[in-house]
């Protein structure tokens, strides 16, 4: 017996986009079966007399479908199909294919099953796909036209069925190769919009809103060129026309959920946040049991700084118990947006499921912080620790670099006794070098930075850190240049890595060799403390005027930059 795809495998996901999913709906709405068509009863295999080799490959295959062995089954139809006439297993082949989304493969299947069995409408389906997302929608439009000869309408209809698989790449694939068809086709709408879709996306808005106005003009009725006219004139910047457009959508049926959220969404990017509220309240009573909906236009207004009927509405949803922890986690941010932290803190604690758990309470104890409310923070992260100790390094860290902003020395002593219960986490033990350093302890800088090169002697950042400080704070210039350059050597094109050689260069008084290390760090990654050491260099080289500048820019950038106002305050004497 042969294998029935369509029958007898589960469908993956679909992952079809709105864009695409929408012309089947357009070619749907010009015709409309009463019932679709009984799906074909699968042809024997066997249509031509075979050696009992071959056929004990074809049961094999068989059974390794069976046993969901596909791509055994794949490989003993392939090698039948090659060597054997037969369209049916050449269509098993190019079907298992596609499934198993082998493009090259299932192109090769297809276009053999068409020299064997010309017009076959799934072969060129099949390769019309394959060639999509091989990213040959030219060679894909040649399938297509095919398809669409007899019949256009049904001809896109199974097209976008079988697309259901394609990726958000594979789908602009698609778009291209039906914009190419509208000379041929130009009574179809849906390749009309298909065609104004792969304009936009090119960013030919004046093109698209053409080709968008012959799809209405062929189908007044097609809603999603409608909302796209819409989002075109918004984006030629005619807000006052997509508004109206949207306007008198809405007023025509006010029970449509999509031309009012796309209202709402132009409203909001437009400023006009009143308006856009009155929508949304007129779109939650008419479809109050809609909890998705609402939470979505929820989102939206808070990314649109529309915060405070955002708030409202999940602060309901919340009432309703519609996914709490989310719900407590966008209150928790659109409180910190209205300075709010002690009720962000309370919403930010109620959050105890999910994936972003951990990093509620870790922000709850930043805002602890933050109010200088310390003992809380540090309980709170206590509690963590205790609860979480698979994450034990990172919440020692956490806690390491909060504390250390207003108390180093308790920051320290919080990273011995992390690495009391873990002596070897290279992360704990570079996060205590760099708060050594800070306190002047470079000795256990020093340290700590050679116990992580034992366990990792090529850790280019490391490397990097130990020259960095001997360069910086020591004068054990050769040493730390040795350092530094094997870190360059490991990570040539990293900016940090080369301003240290800069520096170290400079430091062993190579001016010239320092200044050109500089300038490639600075270009590459214009950071305040690269510039106060270009600036430094470019005063040594009697370069004033140019040290300025590169300090006044970087300024600019990084106002109260405490690099730059120590070599202003050494160099400049204040000024």
């Amino acid at each position: 017996m042969p294998i029935c795809l369509r029958d007898c495998f589960p469908k993956r996901p679909r992952r079809l986009t709105l864009a695409v999913a929408t012309l089947m709906l357009g070619a749907c709405a010009a015709r409309q079966p009463a019932e679709p068509p009984p799906a074909p009863e699968p042809e024997p295999v066997v249509t031509a007399p075979y050696d009992p080799a071959v056929l004990a490959d074809l049961l094999v295959a068989e059974v390794a479908a069976q046993r969901d062995a596909l791509d055994v089954s794949l490989g003993y139809y392939v090698e039948t199909a090659r060597s054997h006439n037969s369209p049916a297993v050449t269509g098993q082949a190019a079907q298992l294919a596609a499934y198993m989304q082998d493009a090259p493969l299932a192109l090769e299947m297809a276009e053999r099953w068409l020299t064997q069995e010309p017009g076959n409408r799934t072969a060129h389906e099949i390769a019309a796909i394959a060639q999509i997302v091989m990213e040959n929608p030219t060679a894909a439009a040649a399938h297509i036209d095919q398809l669409l000869a007899d019949d256009p309408q049904t001809g896109l209809i199974r097209l976008v069925t079988q697309a259901e698989g394609l990726d958000q790449q594979g789908n602009t694939q698609l778009l291209a190769a039906l914009a190419q068809l509208t000379d041929r086709y130009p009574d179809q709408a849906p390749l009309w919009y298909a065609r104004a879709l792969h304009l936009q996306m090119e960013g030919d808005l004046a093109n698209a809103f053409q080709a968008n106005e012959k799809a209405l003009k062929l189908n007044r009725k097609h809603e999603d060129a409608q909302l796209l006219k819409a989002r075109l004139l918004f984006e030629m910047d005619d807000h006052s026309a997509a508004l109206r457009q949207l306007r008198r959508m809405v007023r025509k049926a006010p029970d449509a959920r999509r031309p009012r959220v796309l209202y709402i969404r132009l409203l909001l990017e437009d400023g006009r946040e009143e308006e856009a509220i009155t929508q949304l309240q007129a779109l939650s009573e008419r479809f109050p049991e809609d909890q998705d909906l609402r939470f979505s236009l929820a989102l939206y207004g808070l990314q649109r700084g529309a915060v405070d009927s955002a708030r409202q509405t999940l602060e309901a949803l919340l009432d309703e118990g519609y996914r709490p922890d989310q719900i407590h986690l966008y209150l928790a941010q659109a409180d910190e947006m209205l300075g709010d932290d002690d009720a962000a803190i309370e919403h930010y604690l109620a959050v105890q499921e999910g994936d972003n758990a951990l990093a509620a309470q870790l922000q709850a104890a930043q805002l602890y912080e933050r109010q200088g409310n310390i003992p809380a923070m540090r309980a709170l992260l206590a509690t963590l620790r205790e609860h979480h100790p698979v994450q034990l390094p990172e919440l020692y860290a956490a806690e390491a670099e909060l504390l250390g902003r207003s108390d180093p020395e308790a920051a320290l002593a919080l990273l011995d006794e992390a690495l009391h219960e873990l002596p070897e986490h290279t992360e704990l033990l570079y996060a205590r070098a760099l708060l050594a350093e800070r306190l002047d302890r470079l000795d256990q800088t020093e340290a700590d930075l050679r116990r992580i090169l034992t366990l990792r002697p090529d850790d280019p950042e490391t490397l990097n850190a130990l020259g960095y400080t001997l360069a910086d704070r020591t004068d054990r210039f050769d040493e730390a240049y040795r350092y530094i350059r094997r870190a360059l050597s490991l990570q040539p094109d990293n900016p940090a890595i080369i301003d240290s050689m800069g520096w170290v260069l400079y430091r062993l008084g190579q001016y010239q060799e320092a200044l050109a290390h500089l300038q490639r760090a600075y270009d590459m990654f214009p950071d305040a403390e690269v510039a106060a050491h270009l600036g430094e260099v470019l005063w040594a080289l009697g370069r004033q005027d140019e040290a300025r500048a590169v300090w006044q820019e970087a300024e600019a950038q990084q106002p109260g930059s405490r690099h730059l106002r120590a070599v202003r305050d050494r160099l400049e004497g204040g000024r």
